[in-house]
């Protein structure tokens, strides 16, 4: 199966043990978005800084069957993020000293069962796709699910899956199927997505171009009838209701300056975001600049730089944020 696997003694099993180490140190510098975001309350909206420590130990076992490989895939995951200095005098003496570090729980992150083209388990929804800078939005989570995908000739993937995001609310799963087409020019994706419970779809396409050895362009397209799990949200979650935009649009350029550093520059607009207690009438530009660099083999370092304005056609507001991010794979 590849560098990295090994036979579990006794058995006829191959196993492989990964894993990720991160530190990313955050610059935030946002505008008053409580004019047009209710309550916003995410990092990514406070003045400041913050830094975000990650933890990712994956486990990964196969092995052969009549009906093809039989694999079993487990990422747990655990965050540690520490924010600027709280400002509340009964909490620090007036923001002297910090708090210290918040979090550190483990999380399953992915457990999956897959038997040839069959999967199930939790993992990020089938729909969860998005450009490779860091600026965009594509929809989705994870989710509990049930998928099959079946691999054509001439680079072309279909896959379907039942996806369960309520928590015992009802017993109707939602569907979400997709239509791939790879080839050595680069690739288009179409996504489908009903969600069963808010009786609500939505549909999004990627597609990228190679233009030459160095030069490539990235595209995405989303459209949704109206307020669902696979909305996408411009502001990450991070607004109290806010939960979709109608229809976005977006794209990028990049450039792979030596096979270690490549760099991008995008933008993705996004008309009439909704959220619940306001008006659907806000309009959302987000933009950004990534730069990628492979320090040595298993160890990188990305930059980002993002800025994002909203208009509600009576306020608006923007602001700045970004990041530098190392990473320790194994």
């Amino acid at each position: 199966y590849g560098a990295g696997f090994f036979y579990i003694p006794g058995t006829e099993t191959c196993l492989k043990v990964g894993g990720l180490v991160r530190f990313e140190i955050g610059a935030h510098d946002p505008d008053d978005f409580q004019a047009l975001i209710p309550d916003p309350d995410d990092r990514h909206f406070d003045h400041g800084w913050s830094t975000l420590v990650r933890a990712e130990v994956t486990l990964d076992a196969r092995s052969e069957t009549e009906y093809g490989t039989l694999r079993g895939y487990i990422r747990l995951r655990g965050d540690s993020v520490r924010t600027a200095p709280d400002t509340d005098p009964a909490l620090n003496d007036g923001g002297a000293l910090s708090n210290g570090p918040a979090g550190g729980g483990v999380n399953v992150q992915d457990a999956i069962i897959e038997l040839g083209g069959l999967a199930m388990g939790l993992t990020d929804t089938l729909y969860d796709a998005g450009l490779s800078g860091e600026f965009d939005r594509g929809g989705g989570d994870r989710v509990h699910f049930i998928r099959y995908t079946f691999d054509a000739a001439q680079g072309v993937q279909l896959a379907i899956a039942l996806e369960e995001a309520d928590r015992d609310y009802d017993y109707t799963p939602n569907v979400v199927g997709k239509i791939g087409f790879s080839q050595g020019w680069g690739g288009a994706n179409l996504w489908g997505a009903y969600d069963a419970t808010a009786e609500e779809f939505a549909v999004k396409a990627i597609v990228t171009a190679n233009l030459t050895e160095t030069i490539f362009l990235e595209g995405i397209a989303t459209y949704e009838s109206g307020l669902s799990y696979y909305s996408v949200d411009p502001f990450n979650g991070t607004g109290v209701g806010i939960t979709g935009a109608e229809w976005s649009a977006g794209g990028l350029i990049g450039a792979r300056f030596t096979p270690k550093f490549k760099g991008s520059i995008g933008a993705q607009y996004f008309s009439d975001v909704g959220h619940l207690g306001g008006p659907n009438e806000i309009d959302v530009l987000r933009a950004g600049v990534t730069l990628d660099y492979q320090i040595v083999q298993n160890f990188a370092a990305k930059l980002a730089v993002n800025y994002v304005r909203a208009d509600n056609g009576i306020d608006d507001a923007d602001g700045w944020h970004g990041f530098l991010r190392f990473d320790r794979t194994f």
